[in-house]
């Protein structure tokens, strides 16, 4: 199954135009506005999986998201010169900072200088040896804001490879709900780029959901001021329809069958049996109304004998 190439080129420039007046409206109030949004894949699943995942997936992208004028933070475990060094000479000028674990609990302890780091970097890789310590390191905001550390092995023989893959790749982790959001790209990319990515991410996204696409409810893109605007719905299961069906069939009959001599004397036998089992059941108040009889005739018969 894939998705409608036409209805999401439609999205995809109607998202672009959005942005685009938006910018118009904001040029003579806001001049410090940002006019790039990021876009966001919507997918909607039926059944949320309850397992859950620190690490998340790395989606390959057919255009990538990260040029020069971005900015990339890689997390390392030991801040050791020599190791940094060589890192900074691998020839990836995206990656502005490199922070070690040691600095995010001294240098970034605090919630401001955290939300600083966060809003500093559009993305986050990290040595995957240290990815299961980042929850507590970073704090439960930084993991909200969807800039979740992608995980990579810097302990592998071709580096510069092992960045350069990271860097070509979108992240998927699923939410809590039933809502997912994975970033496909930028408004400010062309539209036949933008169009590759959503369709290429859906295909391989599809992969890490739980019964794939038997388990999609939905799929929209959106950016971040946006509405989410469809793409694909799925249809209703047909076996329920006819299970549902079915059952209203039942109710009707049972309808029928009360209007009928038959019914009535089936309804009547069942209403006597109801009154007849409350009958049987005796109130909590009544026990206790026998109790206090029984205590008063056995206080009479005390006073009686003495």
């Amino acid at each position: 199954m894939s998705l409608n190439h036409e209805l999401v080129t439609k999205a995809v420039n109607s998202l672009i135009a959005h942005t685009k007046k938006k910018e118009e409206n904001e040029e003579s109030t806001n001049l410090l506005a940002n006019a790039v949004e990021p876009m966001h894949l919507i997918v909607t699943v039926k059944k949320i999986s309850h397992k859950m995942r620190i690490k998340p997936y790395r989606i390959p992208l057919r255009n990538c998201l990260y040029d020069e004028s971005s900015s990339v933070c890689l997390i390392i475990k030991n801040h050791d010169e020599e190791h940094v060094e060589k890192l900074k000479n691998l020839g990836f000028p995206v990656i502005k900072e490199i922070v070690s674990m040691r600095d995010l609990k001294t240098k970034y302890n605090g919630f401001e200088t955290k939300r600083q780091l966060m809003n500093a970097h559009d993305l986050f890789l990290t040595d995957d040896r240290v990815i299961n310590g980042l929850p507590k390191a970073l704090g439960g905001k930084f993991y909200l804001t969807k800039k979740i550390p992608a995980p990579v092995n810097l302990r592998a023989k071709n580096l510069r490879n092992e960045i350069g893959k990271a860097l070509k790749c979108t992240y998927y982790k699923a939410a809590r709900g039933s809502c997912n959001a994975v970033r496909v790209g930028t408004t400010d990319m062309a539209p036949e780029l933008l169009i590759e990515n959503t369709m290429g991410t859906l295909d391989n996204l599809v992969k890490h959901i739980p019964k794939g696409w038997d388990n999609i409810q939905s799929v929209g893109i959106k950016t971040g001021t946006s509405l989410t605007l469809p793409i694909y719905n799925a249809l209703p299961n047909a076996s329920s329809v006819i299970n549902n069906a079915a059952a209203d069939d039942d109710e009707a009959m049972e309808d029928v069958e009360g209007e009928t001599e038959e019914g009535a004397e089936k309804k009547e036998k069942k209403e006597k049996k109801e009154k007849a089992s409350k009958k049987g059941k005796k109130s909590p108040l009544s026990r206790t109304k026998a109790k206090n009889i029984v205590k008063a005739h056995a206080k009479k018969r005390a006073e009686a004998t003495a």
